[in-house]
């Protein structure tokens, strides 16, 4: 199995060099961790399984709004191996608390730690928990928004994808009976295909996250852990919003994910943004992530 602590080791020194003001010395760190400070009420660290330490999430409530509360969940990127829940990327979601929402912030396993499919089904896992503990957490079962980003955006859209298609859907963790389809779905800058639709991450990143030096090896799982396979006419409405200029995943990678999702379903939309880079800050202004939870509402009937 190739060894990927070097190259990683290389990317966190990168990364800490590129983000002065922040400490950067470990993986998760790549995306630092939010400030805490003056968010009120939330509660950290709640374990929704028990197989690895990742499988933890934190959830931040609302300023103001009726209960049940809908939920909005974060799946950070970081290409399978890097970052952390409750990061500098989450925080500027936490305007939706305003709007009423639980925000949630979802760890799950990291690679080399763990590989595919396990964070697929800790995110199925982590859906099921919030329905299972709805009235004790005080959110609405049937008004759950998943966002992810980059390979997050890869694994909520699998998760959300594959519940309509029975892929994945062992559960993991004893939440027996319980969907764990979102009511919405919120992708950006994903990756989403290895095979098709333009691809610029590295081969020693796959490998990483499937386990194997030979990826050929691996090929059907490699077709069966696209989105885009399980994509039918059950579809949860979805948001894509992608950088024509990004250079970490080609925006024909969400093009082609909105065609296909078109032939089934038309609540659907994709906003591919000019000038805008992979994780472009412009996608994380307070104006752009409003008009994010301006579709999530419609979809939820608020």
């Amino acid at each position: 199995m190739i060894d990927v602590s070097e190259l990683i080791r290389q990317n966190i020194a990168k990364t800490a060099e590129r983000m002065q003001g922040y400490e950067v010395t470990t993986k998760e760190e790549m995306i630092p961790r939010m400030c805490l400070e003056g968010y009120g009420d939330y509660q950290l660290d709640i374990k929704y399984g028990g197989r690895t330490s990742y499988e933890k999430m934190d959830l931040f409530y609302p300023e103001k709004g009726d209960m049940p509360y809908p939920v909005f969940i974060e799946v950070h990127g970081g290409a399978w191996y890097f970052g952390q829940k409750c990061s500098i990327e989450f925080e500027p979601f936490l305007c939706g608390r305003r709007r009423g929402y639980v925000c949630v912030s979802l760890g799950y396993t990291l690679s080399p730690e763990g590989h595919y499919p396990l964070p697929v089904q800790e995110i199925k896992g982590a859906v099921r928990y919030l329905r299972k503990n709805a009235d004790r957490l005080r959110i609405d079962p049937d008004r759950i928004v998943l966002w992810g980003g980059s390979a997050g955006a890869h694994l909520a859209a699998l998760a959300a994808n594959s519940c309509d298609t029975g892929y994945l859907e062992g559960d993991i963790f004893g939440y027996r009976g319980i969907s764990a389809k979102p009511n919405a779905l919120v992708l950006w800058y994903g990756c989403f295909d290895y095979y098709h639709n333009g691809r610029l991450l590295e081969d020693w990143v796959y490998q990483n996250f499937f386990g194997t030096d030979n990826l050929d090896s691996v090929r059907e799982e490699l077709e069966m852990s696209s989105p885009l396979r399980h994509i039918t006419n059950k579809a949860t409405p979805t948001f894509l919003q992608h950088g024509r200029s990004d250079t970490v995943v080609p925006y024909t990678q969400s093009e082609a994910y909105y065609k296909l999702l078109l032939k089934h379903m038309k609540q659907c939309r994709l906003e591919l943004m000019e000038g805008m880079d992979h994780a472009d800050a412009k996608l994380f202004t307070k104006i752009n992530i409003m008009r994010m939870f301006d579709f999530t509402d419609m979809v939820l009937g608020r």
